[in-house]
């Protein structure tokens, strides 16, 4: 009976499972020193790996701007208690405790205080800049299915993807495993390039004085605004900015699409969301076929229209205001015709706004990720990015720091991964040998352990 429940652990081990936490049966496995996913990530080597890396490169990593006015944080690969409130009087100082270190994962507060290194409620908040968040994690990308996996620690269920809101059993205990590709990766770059674009065409902000980008050193990119004139924002401020970029609260007839309208020009070309929402419209027309335009579920005159009179479609929205379009393409029916207009204007909207994640831009307290140091689930550099040159950007080969010996692995489980110009995996219970960039990745993520 023992070695059956010991292979049921190897089992569930797979998509790397806390068992102490599910059932007396695994607690009982835990108490017999059952210890199977113990070494995962073989932590005392990748330790000695990060702490190598900072004696070498730690002078290069820059102090984010007004450093005494920064609270800094920390985390180790030992534990998971978060050391903060760590303020340092020049880049010096923070170079030396990097070295010392070697910390696993290392932020900076996005706020300014006076007293970075007190408690939260005696700090004196100054104030902080706008921060960006875009993370793959936020998005339902058809590639997680292949990568990504839970488990719910109730009853046992696994699944692959993200999982549901709640389990068949009725509850939401999920222990989740996800990992990255290049499709992850190139949705998070596409967002942040769009969020880009409606900073500096929208708001004025200025690649050069304004804007700093940073890969986040696994699934996303951080967008800093380094403007003093956003620097003072409250919560509120920064949740109106967040609904610009969103789209939120956009109606069509805000951007010409009134069916009693008369005359006026056309909206591609506008500044702001009237020429974003024109632009994507075209956009969208142009490149769906049929069956999409059908699947919308549009009125049989507007959806008739779209497919048999693109063309068409298409040149009166270069030219004409959409006033002119609704009466000549939509048909006579007003509340049909808001209600399509609804439909696709949630699609343009969508198309045009960037995903950010809400809740750090609003925060004035939010921690982010210190550049140039290393993220410690995957072993990448958080690098900053020129954001002219975001489209050229790879990750995949500008954020790999660790070269050096072949390193000896039994890996649990990894899905592929390019590294460099060469892709490798899957791996599924077996032992290889690896470069070591490859091999400090699956264990970050905890797939894998060094063997002799």
């Amino acid at each position: 009976m023992l070695l059956n429940l010991k292979k049921m652990v190897q089992t569930l081990s797979i998509i790397n499972i806390q068992i102490i936490y599910f059932s007396p049966i695994f607690k009982l496995l835990c108490a017999l020193k059952l210890d199977m996913e113990s070494d995962w990530g073989s932590t005392k080597f990748v330790v000695e790996q990060f702490s190598k890396w900072y004696r070498n490169n730690a002078k290069t990593i820059p102090a984010p701007t007004e450093i005494k006015l920064r609270e800094f944080a920390f985390l180790t690969f030992e534990g998971r208690t978060m050391f903060r409130h760590i303020s340092f009087k020049d880049e010096v100082v923070l170079h030396r405790y990097l070295i010392d270190n070697a910390p696993a994962n290392s932020y900076h507060s996005s706020s300014y205080y006076k007293h970075p290194d007190y408690d939260m409620n005696e700090k004196g908040w100054i104030g902080a800049d706008l921060v960006f968040d875009i993370d793959a994690d936020h998005f339902n990308l058809p590639c997680q299915t292949e990568h990504d996996k839970w488990l719910c620690r109730n009853c046992g269920k696994t699944g692959v993807g993200k999982p549901p809101e709640l389990c068949e059993c009725g509850k939401a205990q999920f222990q989740t495993e996800t990992w990255l590709c290049e499709k992850c990766l190139q949705a998070a770059k596409n967002e942040t390039q769009k969020l880009l674009d409606i900073l500096i065409q929208d708001f004025g902000f200025t690649t050069k004085n304004d804007l700093v980008v940073n890969f986040s050193g696994n699934r996303g990119y951080h967008v800093h605004v380094r403007n003093k004139n956003v620097r003072y924002f409250d919560q509120s401020s920064r949740r109106e900015i967040v609904d610009y970029i969103l789209g939120t609260g956009i109606k069509p007839e805000y951007i010409g699409f009134n069916p009693k309208g008369h005359g006026g020009r056309s909206i591609l070309g506008d500044e702001g969301w009237r020429g974003r929402v024109g632009k994507a419209l075209y956009d969208f027309v142009d490149d769906s076929s049929s069956e999409t335009i059908k699947s919308l579920n549009l009125s049989r005159t507007l959806t008739q229209n779209l497919i048999n009179k693109k063309s068409e479609f298409l040149i009166a929205l270069q030219n004409n205001h959409p006033s002119f379009i609704l009466k000549k393409f939509a048909g006579r029916d007003e509340e049909r015709i808001i209600t399509d207009l609804d439909t696709i204007l949630k699609i343009a909207i969508k198309q045009q706004s960037a995903d950010i994640d809400t809740v750090v831009t609003t925060d004035i307290h939010r921690l982010i990720r210190l550049p140039n140091t290393l993220h410690g689930k995957t072993g990448w550099q958080t690098q900053t990015i020129n954001p002219e040159n975001i489209s050229d950007y790879d990750p995949f080969t500008n954020a790999i720091v660790f070269k050096g010996e072949e390193v000896k692995l039994f890996v649990r489980w990894a899905p592929k991964i390019r590294i460099g110009d060469t892709t490798y995996g899957e791996y599924n219970e077996e032992k290889v040998t690896l470069p070591l960039a490859v091999a400090i990745f699956l264990l970050c993520k905890k797939g894998a352990r060094v063997i002799n």
